[in-house]
């Protein structure tokens, strides 16, 4: 009854707000014709000021005048029309007032729930990531399991479904964090543990580590899981034994159904390993397709191709910024069998890009097409994980010179915001150097030096770290 009481009166007391116009006594009032009377009356004695102070002549100021005093009568003429009469309608200030209570009383009858208990705060983020969930917010359905699973940490089933959800959305580190508990609550079931496996093997940047051979081998050692078949041959291949790989690859092909989803990727991977060998592809993929044993080295014109390397080591000799020629280079490379030359071409394509990281991801995508990923890149070469390489494969090439000018317009964008980031002033100079833009990287190491007036140390280390792109002392 309290609350219904409380509710009344203050739906009363905004009626009665809202009526005020209504209650108020009758009052003349006036528009604005009369205040134009004191605007010219100002305007005269800003006039005779001109006149004392020299700006105008006096026959200037008489004309002046006189048009302001013509103006001044014409509004006089209106001033009766001016006035207006408000009158005090209190029947109908009531009745408004009273149509509010009603109105709102009456609303909150209708939906309102003055009986239901509080919700706690976290009953209340649950139903809203439910309704989230149930409109296809992944995220929110990931957030749901997380909570089940701190709940209830012994059901498997939340672990496994938690797992692959992760997994759905490339996130890889976490997959394999939840796939590890539901290993542990699944008394190492081989699926699990070949789930987990590959979670491990793709947070790792597609490199199969130990732990996870092991745990492939582990799988194999009793059912012939086709996922450990698989990573079980990309193992050895990153380790250098490309016979074995091929061959288990092949193999594994034979026994695969045509429609299975890693179809594609099997022969992938036996092209760029044929290639790599210099087999004949017949022997390991025997359906191959014209295409395939072309880009397996079956049909290209050698002297062709070497006539293309010779044209594109003399684009880069005279610009070695041209990543699209070093990317064309290592794919011609690797056509002709020379898989240590594309890989040198890669990877100097990679030491004048090393401070761009959207070109370093079309490097490694480019050698991951061409298989040579498998192969030691040498000391000091990293990269991005397999997700990052994924999401630019997934680009064409127009889109994905657009993300290599985004990510350059977005560093100086965050730069320009927050410009105290010595490391970010440096890979925008370089960025701009290594994309043959260098009136904008002259541009980005002046601002940069004019930031830094004073630092002697950190301008030091800007010169050491972008002048020389630049050719600044």
């Amino acid at each position: 009854m309290l609350f219904w009481s409380i509710l009344t009166l203050l739906a009363a007391l905004t009626g009665l707000w809202m009526a005020r116009p209504f209650l108020r006594r009758g009052q003349m009032e006036m528009d604005a014709t009369d205040s134009s009377i004191s605007i010219y009356r100002d305007q005269l004695d800003e006039v005779e000021r001109d006149r004392q102070a020299g700006l105008i002549s006096d026959g200037e100021c008489q004309a002046a005048r006189h048009e302001i005093e013509r103006r001044a009568l014409s509004a006089a003429r209106n001033l009766d029309q001016g006035f207006f009469v408000g009158h005090r309608s209190v029947p109908a200030g009531l009745g408004l007032a009273g149509v509010s209570v009603a109105a709102v009383v009456g609303l909150y009858a209708a939906l309102g729930a003055p009986d239901e208990p509080d919700q706690p705060l976290a009953a209340r983020r649950t139903e809203m990531l439910t309704q989230q969930a149930a409109a296809g917010d992944i995220n929110s359905s990931i957030q749901l399991l997380v909570d089940a699973a701190a709940e209830t940490p012994d059901d498997f089933e939340t672990w496994w479904v938690l797992a692959r959800s992760y997994a759905e959305i490339g996130d890889n580190a976490s997959a394999a964090d939840a796939y590890r508990h539901a290993v542990e609550l699944s008394d190492n079931n081989p699926a699990v543990l070949s789930a987990y496996a590959e979670a491990m093997t793709l947070a790792n940047g597609n490199k199969v580590p130990p732990a996870a051979r092991i745990l492939f081998e582990q799988v194999l050692a009793e059912q012939a899981d086709s996922r450990a078949r698989y990573y079980v041959a990309l193992a050895k291949a990153q380790s250098q034994d490309f016979e074995g790989a091929v061959q288990d690859w092949s193999r594994l092909y034979a026994d695969s159904p045509p429609n299975a989803p890693w179809v594609a990727m099997i022969r992938r991977d036996i092209i760029n390993m044929t290639r790599f060998l210099k087999h004949d592809i017949i022997r390991y993929l025997p359906d191959a397709t014209p295409a395939e044993i072309a880009a397996a080295g079956g049909t290209d014109s050698p002297a062709a191709s070497a006539d293309r390397v010779a044209e594109l080591t003399a684009v880069l000799a005279a610009d070695p910024t041209d990543y699209k020629a070093w990317i064309a280079l290592a794919t011609e490379q690797s056509g002709l069998g020379n898989n240590d030359a594309a890989l040198a071409a890669i990877n100097e394509g990679r030491r004048h890009f090393k401070a761009a990281p959207f070109v370093l991801q079309m490097f490694d995508e480019t050698a991951r097409a061409l298989g040579l990923d498998m192969l030691d890149r040498g000391p000091g070469v990293t990269g991005p994980d397999a997700d990052q390489i994924a999401a630019v494969t997934a680009l064409s090439q127009e889109e994905q010179d657009d993300m290599i000018d985004g990510m350059v317009a977005g560093l100086a964008a965050k730069l320009e915001e927050n410009p105290d980031n010595l490391d970010g002033w440096i890979m925008l100079v370089r960025s701009y150097a290594n994309l043959g833009r260098l009136d904008k990287a002259r541009a980005a190491y002046a601002s940069a030096m004019d930031h830094y007036d004073g630092n002697d140390s950190v301008l030091a280390e800007l010169r050491a770290g972008a002048g020389e792109v630049i050719g600044a002392n």
